[in-house]
């Protein structure tokens, strides 16, 4: 069945589609270059499957804190980014044991270096709505409505 929105015929075609996309960004540029695009791309795919990720809290007039957490939150990326990415070229499924056990102690080591923590963590909370995210994790054990 088509989807009228995008006028795409099914699944191959999608496929097709963002392949060809792929290839556009892609065309002319050295290896590096790809295996960045590549990289974002991968990114971006996994935003999309956990749900949006939050806006920036930091008011857009303040530039300094704007563009503070901005970097702040592009350095977090490229570091957890890169950690998961070493620890998946073990193969199997992901989140890895390996994996799952990472991001935890990255979340505890940033904790034990932030100022009332505590207040950092109940803030977050908050923040990200962590009791009712809009999308689970598609690997958590108790999916609602499963």
């Amino acid at each position: 069945m088509a989807d009228r929105k995008w006028q795409i015929e099914g699944w191959g075609a999608a496929q097709a589609q963002i392949r060809e996309a792929i290839e556009f960004l892609c065309n002319g540029k050295p290896a590096g270059e790809r295996a960045s695009i590549a990289e974002e791309l991968v990114s971006l795919v996994r935003a999309i499957v956990r749900g949006e990720e939050p806006k920036l809290q930091a008011d857009p007039f303040d530039r300094d804190e704007h563009s503070r957490e901005s970097w702040a939150r592009a350095a977090a990326r490229h570091i957890v980014d890169g950690a998961l990415l070493a620890s998946e070229r073990s193969g199997g499924p992901l989140p890895s044991a390996d994996q799952v056990s990472l991001l935890r102690e990255i979340a505890k080591r940033a904790l034990w270096y932030m100022p009332n923590s505590g207040d950092e963590v109940r803030k977050l909370v908050r923040y990200l709505n962590i009791e009712n995210l809009r999308q689970p994790n598609p690997l958590d054990d108790d999916l609602p409505g499963g």
